[in-house]
């Protein structure tokens, strides 16, 4: 039970992890990564059940996104201009993380689903931080996917660009 209880503190520490890109445009409270591996997660599972209809498989994709950061909680955060400069092992993170929970975790029958979900999840944020920086926007823009359904959801986004309507 150690353990389980070191792997939960250590995944709520992605509460306090921003994602760093966001900063560069001088966005001063940006968004978690927590906050982002949750709408990832909701994203994935639309996506999966739009495309598939297969409720099981929606899970999984939705699980996977909650998965799909951890690893940052060791390496943070890096922009893509970091990126260029600083490798980090995330798999090897992951898998040290994992091990706690004493199973492996596969996620290759959803991973398209993945990216794109992780795309769209940011090309979202981009619309609504466009508010607060025009510039964020770039961030949405020219986004490829792989899927139909990812791809539909995109431009519907790209249509409306309104992320205050519910208001």
């Amino acid at each position: 039970m150690d353990d389980l209880v070191k792997f939960i503190h250590e995944a709520g520490s992605l509460k306090l992890t921003p994602r760093s890109g966001w900063l560069k445009l001088g966005i001063k409270l940006p968004e978690s990564v927590a906050e982002h591996s949750f709408r990832t997660a909701l994203i994935a599972f639309i996506l999966v059940l739009k495309s598939e209809g297969d409720v099981n498989k929606a899970f999984k994709a939705a699980t996977a996104a909650i998965f799909h950061d951890l690893h940052e909680t060791r390496t943070m955060d890096l922009h893509k201009i970091a990126r260029e400069y600083v490798r980090a092992d995330e798999g090897r993170a992951i898998e040290d993380q994992i091990s706690r929970l004493g199973v492996k975790l596969e996620f290759s029958d959803v991973e398209d689903y993945l990216r794109d979900a992780d795309k769209l999840e940011l090309a979202f944020q981009a619309v609504e931080y466009a508010s607060l920086s025009p510039n964020a926007i770039e961030f949405a823009e020219n986004i490829e996917l792989k899927t139909d359904v990812a791809r539909g959801l995109y431009n519907a986004l790209m249509d409306r660009r309104d992320p205050k309507w519910w208001k």
